[in-house]
């Protein structure tokens, strides 16, 4: 790694790998979730594409989600950097890098910059420029913070909370992933059985600004095949942003399927069937 990296402060990601079934020297794949995501949002897919594909995969818990360690910045520089950390940590050659929404920013990000580390790059409902969210994040950092300040120990208490902020019941359930009870309140203080946020609220909710951002070189472009999967009724991959799709990202193509954001999510099998087709494509 190279020392403008390592002095970012990279951490240790956690992670879930999928083996092949067989032994294969074919170019892994390593998937990113979007913001208040985690691996575990991946693991059917991950170990779906992984059978279909023979080889191995590996969902990562981006910093401040998950299981991963909580530090600032929580910025794109920051999160590739913990990327890159990853792939040389486990030896991984030159994967192939896969990233939703915020995680699909920070592959761009990682290939942009260190293009020597990626073979292919499949991006999922996100472009290279700045745009709003789709969905208020701030409201849901509200919604998960009221849940904690209330010391909700039911599920149901939960969600009729974040109902205030969130009509899509989905969507809901999507956030509640991010809520863990607390078992030992000696150690980690609080009620015990009520509910505490896994993840730092207040850090990313300081940097929702910096997530809708794309402060990166125009100059730079990743020379590698590149896949952009859109949602048809989802705000991002529009004819607004073709151009600096283009610029950055001269091999590209686009699909897009009738979803909205989540389009993995909404259309599991038919992206799982884009994913293959493209990576089997430029093998």
């Amino acid at each position: 790694m190279t020392q403008g990296v390592r002095e970012l402060s990279t951490v240790k990601l956690e992670f879930t790998a999928t083996k092949a079934e067989t032994a294969s020297n074919k170019a892994p794949l390593v998937i990113l979730h979007g913001l208040f995501g985690s691996k575990q949002n991946w693991r059917a897919i991950s170990k779906q594409l992984s059978r279909v594909l023979g080889r191995d995969t590996y969902s990562v818990d981006l910093r401040n989600h998950g299981d991963s360690p909580h530090m600032a910045p929580h910025s794109y520089e920051a999160m590739s950097g913990d990327i890159v950390r990853f792939i040389q940590d486990h030896q991984l050659g030159r994967p192939v890098l896969v990233g939703h929404s915020m995680g699909g920013k920070v592959v761009m990000r990682t290939a942009l910059d260190h293009p020597d580390l990626v073979s292919q790059l499949i991006v999922d409902d996100i472009v290279p420029c700045k745009v709003d969210l789709a969905h208020d994040f701030s409201r849901y950092v509200v919604g998960l913070r009221d849940i904690e300040s209330r010391n909700i120990s039911v599920q149901r208490e939960a969600d009729m909370l974040l109902a205030k902020v969130e009509d899509d019941i989905s969507v809901r359930q999507f956030l509640l992933t991010n809520m863990k009870k607390i078992k030992d309140p000696q150690v980690e203080g609080g009620v015990k059985g009520a509910y505490r946020s896994r993840i730092p609220l207040e850090l990313l909710g300081e940097s929702l600004k910096g997530i809708v951002a794309w402060d990166v070189d125009p100059t730079k472009a990743y020379p590698g095949p590149t896949l952009f999967i859109g949602g048809e009724r989802s705000p991002y991959v529009k004819p607004y942003a073709y151009p600096a799709m283009k610029l950055h990202f001269p091999k590209h193509e686009v699909k897009m399927l009738n979803t909205g954001h989540w389009v993995h999510a909404e259309m599991p099998q038919e992206f799982m069937d884009l994913v293959s087709a493209f990576v089997t494509s430029h093998d």
